[in-house]
């Protein structure tokens, strides 16, 4: 495997997991501010976790899409060069892998629990993680192979769907399981 790309990947997942775990709190801290609840947990369901992953991976992308566009091309071949010259797909890659990474947050955490018929928080750390893992493996995956290309309006499409969603389902929460609180 390419030590360069591991090394952007690596870094992403330990972004978003250090990131989402501070997002976790971040409501409660600003005195459930509005504004803050719209990108952190509002309550203790799956729908509002799913933030965790979300904004984290999707900050990690859009601020390497934007430096890999800023980078000039140079002799030394920076990381960022390397990867925007190696790797054209690499974007569209963590616009899919924020997608496949937090739907995997509802669709491990409903198996599980409903298997064993609770919840445990261990498990829905490891959840987290692996979802984040996850979602990088899927950029890696599609920054290797690029097949997904003529999909890349459908993908960047769905991704914005899915933050106005959060933005809208936050305030306006449907009478639906994923939207309760499980705690």
């Amino acid at each position: 495997m390419d030590k360069k790309l591991l090394r952007y990947l690596i870094l992403g997942v330990i972004f978003t997991f250090l990131g989402g775990t501070l997002l976790h709190f971040t409501y409660e801290w600003s005195g459930n501010n509005f504004w803050v609840g719209l990108f952190s947990p509002v309550n203790e369901s799956s729908w509002e976790h799913m933030k965790l992953l979300f904004f984290p991976m999707l900050l990690y992308h859009l601020v390497s899409c934007i430096l890999f566009r800023r980078t000039p091309s140079a002799p030394d071949e920076s990381i960022l060069t390397y990867l925007r010259n190696n790797y054209p797909c690499i974007c569209l890659g963590n616009a899919l892998g924020i997608l496949i990474g937090t739907i995997s947050i509802p669709v491990f955490f409903y198996t599980y629990s409903g298997i064993l018929g609770t919840h445990f928080l261990f498990l829905d750390i490891a959840i987290f993680l692996c979802s984040a893992i996850l979602g990088f493996a899927c950029t890696y995956w599609t920054a290797q192979k690029c097949q997904v290309r003529k999909y890349a309006g459908l993908i960047y499409s769905a991704l914005a769907l899915l933050a106005l969603c959060f933005f809208v389902f936050t305030v306006f929460p449907p009478d639906l399981g994923i939207f309760t609180s499980v705690s």
